[in-house]
């Protein structure tokens, strides 16, 4: 069993200076068996400060997780998992699919991640969709402290069928963790010239292990 708490920080200096956002989601993962893990999102929140309006907080989701292990990265040459989410509110559902690849090589793991999401809302009759891959590297500089990079490719799809705005983001990651407790710190920045998107965002991840 695993409690983690997201904060993510976003911001857009190029556009608004003055507005930035917190994503906040707590999580509890559940190993079922060594291959199935289960998970609930069980309250996703977002603070808001714009120099329009002001700070708000709303609440905006609740989700479930559910990740399958194919293959043992540690026993199989390439380790592989399928991830689902379901994800919705009053006013929207949102359906998320990964297919997950992990490689280790002696105190190095390289990852690859590719999938999608839909999301409809009530005020909406064609669903909005994104793809996405993403690809990461981490050493193991210790039992305790872990140091890498990844890279993120995200394509929105407005009508779920158009292709539309394409953005990238990179960025570094470190990661402490002692038997119980660990602490995650991954920064993005956009390499591409999204106007509406971060072109910074900061996530921390809190976990402790039961």
């Amino acid at each position: 069993m695993e409690l983690e708490t997201f904060v993510t920080w976003k911001t857009n200096q190029a556009v608004e200076p003055a507005d930035e956002h917190f994503d906040i989601r707590h999580e509890f993962e559940y190993g079922l068996t060594d291959r199935l893990q289960l998970a609930l999102y069980f309250a996703n929140w977002q603070i808001e400060n714009s120099s329009a309006g002001g700070r708000n907080t709303d609440f905006k989701s609740v989700a479930a997780e559910v990740i399958y292990n194919l293959s043992d990265p540690g026993t199989a040459p390439f380790g592989s998992a399928i991830y689902g989410e379901v994800k919705g509110a009053e006013d929207f559902i949102e359906i998320e699919a990964k297919f997950l690849l992990q490689k280790n090589r002696g105190a190095w793991s390289f990852v690859y991640n590719v999938g999608g999401e839909v999301e409809w809302e009530d005020d909406e009759q064609d669903p909005q969709a994104e793809l996405m891959q993403s690809a990461g590297a981490l050493y193991q500089i210790s039992p305790s402290w872990s140091l890498g990079a990844e890279i993120l490719h995200e394509i929105a799809m407005p009508d779920a069928k158009s292709v539309g705005d394409s953005g990238v983001y990179l960025g570094p990651n470190v990661a402490w963790r002692s038997r119980e407790f660990g602490i995650t710190l991954a920064g993005l920045w956009q390499a591409t010239s999204l106007a509406d998107a971060p072109d910074f965002q900061l996530r921390t991840i809190f976990s402790i292990d039961f």
